[in-house]
């Protein structure tokens, strides 16, 4: 709460005029150091707190970058935004987080009009949704602010864009599975409103057929918005006369399901089938105690950090035009949940 102390009771005491109070707090260079130091002691002595909203008004500034993702309470983000925190620890910069639950395409709307209208300088923005289309045309229209896009590459729109090789990532992980003799290797896909989801897929495609395997019918498993039907797909899959002897699922959520049904119907992972993730989360979902996933991991503190230092660093300085365009790659991690057929 405020101790009622105005910029008029620091001019009085330090004997100077308000806008030179002013130019003090707000850090601007008109303003000798021996009557900087004068208002910052009587700042000090007086316990003055500058409001911030008058002082963006001032300055057109807010020192402050709004973060925008999808479900903040989904475990997978645990490490993303330890790498958002981290990186404005070692900035001038708060950040500000807004959750859009699933793809509620009309709640990220509204966090971006009202980011947009002042609150923030620059915003970050998580995840590529096919819906997203109407998001793009906003931001498009207000390309004066400074964007990151992450995982998010939004054509003809010329931002930051931090990216992973989602293709590529699970291209290795199929060429993993092959070098630990497996040839009858299924996919269950992530949630189909996700680009990364048609990467991931797209990848496994490739993989298979440069590899010369067969993919079977029933082979490949297509999941709802929620990982948890990851667990349907492998009792069906578990169920085929031509049984995978492994299944790389999209992402390390949905693997954990798998991994329940497997074990619910029978089989050790991964003695009887072996179970390869994406994401390399640190915090599984709902409490899972199985073996450790086997994962193709993404870099998910590094690109968090970077962002908001990219971000930070272009805002301090203004004269930068040209957007960084970064692909992150991906390797795999080796855990628990893989064997080599025949062993």
């Amino acid at each position: 709460m405020g101790n009622g102390i105005t910029i008029k009771d620091v001019a009085k005491a330090s004997g100077v005029s308000l806008a030179t109070v002013s130019r003090v707090v707000n850090g601007t260079d008109m303003v000798s150091e021996a009557t900087k130091e004068k208002v910052m002691e009587a700042v000090r002595s007086l316990g003055y707190n500058p409001n911030n909203a008058a002082r963006a008004l001032v300055s057109h500034k807010t020192n402050a970058i709004g973060i925008v993702v999808h479900n903040l309470h989904d475990p997978f983000f645990y490490d993303l935004i330890r790498g958002f925190e981290t990186g404005a620890q070692q900035t001038k910069y708060n950040v500000i987080f807004c959750s859009v639950l699933g793809s509620d395409i009309k709640s990220k709307e509204k966090y971006l009009k009202y980011l947009t209208n002042g609150v923030v300088d620059g915003i970050i923005l998580y995840g590529s949704y096919l819906t997203d289309e109407s998001v793009t045309r906003y931001l498009k229209d207000r390309d004066a602010m400074k964007y990151v896009m992450i995982e998010n590459d939004i054509p003809d729109f010329s931002c930051n864009k931090l990216l992973i090789d989602n293709t590529g990532g699970a291209q290795s992980a199929i060429r993993y599975l092959k070098n630990k003799g497996h040839h009858s290797i299924a996919h269950i896909c992530g949630n189909p409103n996700k680009k990364v989801t048609i990467d991931r897929l797209n990848g496994y495609l490739n993989e298979m057929r440069l590899a010369g395997l067969e993919i079977h019918d029933g082979y490949i498993g297509h999941t709802s918005t929620d990982y948890k039907s990851g667990y349907e797909r492998m009792r069906e899959m578990m169920e085929l006369p031509c049984r995978p002897s492994a299944v790389f699922c999209s992402d390390d959520a949905i693997a954990s399901y798998a991994i329940r049904a497997a074990t619910d119907m029978g089989l050790c992972v991964p003695k009887d089938v072996s179970v390869i993730g994406f994401d390399n989360q640190t915090i599984l979902p709902d409490c899972y105690r199985g073996p450790r996933i086997t994962t193709v991991e993404q870099p998910l503190h590094q690109i968090g950090y970077d962002s908001v230092a990219l971000l930070s660093q272009q805002l301090e300085d203004q004269k930068t035009v040209t957007n960084v365009r970064k692909t992150y790659e991906t390797r795999i991690v080796e855990k628990e949940t893989v064997a080599a057929v025949g062993k």
